[in-house]
């Protein structure tokens, strides 16, 4: 019989999606620490902005005392200033002076966000990695 990624895939199925898992819950366990480390960022982040606009975004109003499960909405409205250009479809009915000054910013005050987005995105890859060592080899 020959040798294939498939092959090795099912037949260690279980204890590749255990590992997974456990990055998966790494992550998930990371990205909560990095949460409450990063709270007086977003404080300094949201001073910038009031000081320069007079108020904090709604975005980020309904969602600042969410907790960890609405961090990412609530840095949401910074987050899309900073990976996306004005008037695009993700900006719309922001204020492009708002986007501008987001991503004037010096890194010291926006950093913490683009780590977040990449814990995300690691976040994600692991989960979809976990399943499709459960659900794909079922298909083939």
């Amino acid at each position: 019989m020959k040798f294939s990624v498939i092959n090795f895939i099912i037949m260690h199925r279980n204890s590749i999606g255990l590992v997974l898992c456990l990055c998966l819950i790494l992550t998930g366990i990371i990205s909560i620490i990095y949460d409450r480390i990063s709270k007086n960022k977003f404080i300094t982040l949201c001073s910038l902005f009031v000081e320069k606009f007079g108020a904090r975004p709604v975005e980020v109003l309904i969602y600042q005392d969410g907790g960890f499960f609405f961090s990412f909405m609530r840095d949401a409205f910074f987050i899309k200033s900073l990976y996306f250009k004005e008037n695009s479809f993700h900006t719309r009915g922001m204020d492009n002076e708002q986007i501008r000054f987001i991503k004037e910013l010096p890194n010291q005050y926006t950093d913490w966000l683009r780590v977040k987005v990449r814990f995300s995105i690691v976040g994600i890859i692991f989960l979809f990695m976990m399943l499709s060592v459960f659900y794909l080899p079922s298909f083939i």
